[in-house]
């Protein structure tokens, strides 16, 4: 009877020993965001309103036909600290990074992507 108490003790204890102590999230650079990125109309954006609403890109790549590729950067980071059976803590950290890469052409868009990592 002694050993069934103890083991039921030892059970009920050990069912809330895993858990999140502290989870949070910090956005880094934001050079861009989703509602701007729906008003550029491929063909008919031109540079000058990207720069006036994005800022200067944070990469700019020319080729030699006189197609640019001019890139913003947004990053976030993640991190959470897990407490694991109540003897020690566990952080862990991820951070992404979306890149907008925007083709300009004659000072027009002519096509635009986000790359995500």
């Amino acid at each position: 009877m002694i050993r069934l108490i103890g083991l039921v003790l030892v059970v009920a204890t050990m069912t809330g020993c895993l858990f999140v102590v502290d989870s949070r999230e910090s956005i880094g650079d934001q050079q861009w965001n989703e509602g701007e990125l729906d008003r550029v109309d491929v063909g008919s954006t031109r540079a000058d309103w990207i720069r006036n609403n994005f800022g200067s890109p944070d990469r700019v790549s020319t080729y030699d036909n006189g197609r640019e590729v001019w890139r913003y950067r947004n990053t976030s980071e993640r991190e959470s600290e897990i407490g694991l059976f109540l003897l020690f803590n566990i952080n862990i950290e991820r951070e992404s990074a979306e890149t907008l890469a925007l083709e300009i052409s004659d000072g027009v868009v002519t096509d635009y992507w986000v790359e995500k990592r």
